[in-house]
């Protein structure tokens, strides 16, 4: 087996360890918390309230983490676009310079 691929094969399993734990600690926290919440008020209302919180923590947990190991490839997809765009732009300019002549 290659370096790279097993690194590759870290890499993923790590971010998607990440993910569930990101994703499932505001969930098991407010779920938890609803629970109390409804035992010591007598409603049934706490723990949806609370489940829904932990949702939406969930979904901005994920977001800005998948947004992390995304930046550099973001950041190295922009520098390739910017370098085409140049490439482009010198091509029309030898395009025009060419019909001038």
């Amino acid at each position: 087996m290659k370096k790279g691929k097993g690194n590759n094969i870290g890499k993923i399993l790590t971010m998607f360890l990440q993910i569930t734990i990101t994703m499932l600690s505001p969930l098991l926290i407010c779920g938890a918390l609803g629970v109390w919440l409804n035992d010591r008020f007598h409603t049934t209302l706490w723990f949806l309230v609370m489940m829904l919180v932990g949702v939406l923590a969930a979904f901005r947990n994920f977001f800005c983490l998948v947004r992390g190991f995304y930046e550099s490839d973001l950041k190295r997809e922009r520098e390739e676009q910017a370098y085409f765009d140049d490439m482009r732009k010198e091509r029309e300019q030898r395009a025009e310079t060419r019909q001038k002549k």
